[in-house]
């Protein structure tokens, strides 16, 4: 599958996390939120897990790279998804919490 924009990719992640039997949030308006959240939280049965979205070529702002490292200091599970991960590292990660 090919995905055209960071939005058709994430429309995918999000319906494979909920086939799957997961919850996920993400913001509608993150004007007002803190600057480099990642984009989905994403909460199974056996775990809860934070990834940002990217297009193949997108690069994360020091912000998002802020909170990765943030997360991975505390030992939570927090990573970047890009298309190329597209379907087995998301199916893989997403059947781990589901």
């Amino acid at each position: 599958m090919t995905f055209r924009t960071e939005a058709e990719f994430q429309s995918a992640v999000c319906a494979l996390a909920r086939k799957l039997g997961c919850s996920v949030f993400h913001p509608q308006n993150v004007k007002r939120s803190e600057p480099g959240f990642p984009d989905l939280t994403i909460l199974g049965k056996r775990g809860l897990i934070f990834r940002e979205l990217k297009t193949q070529e997108g690069r994360l702002r020091p912000e998002q790279a802020d909170w990765l490292a943030k997360f991975d200091k505390a030992n939570i599970d927090a990573a970047v998804w890009r298309p190329s991960d597209w379907p087995e590292r998301v199916t893989a990660e997403l059947r781990a919490i589901s």
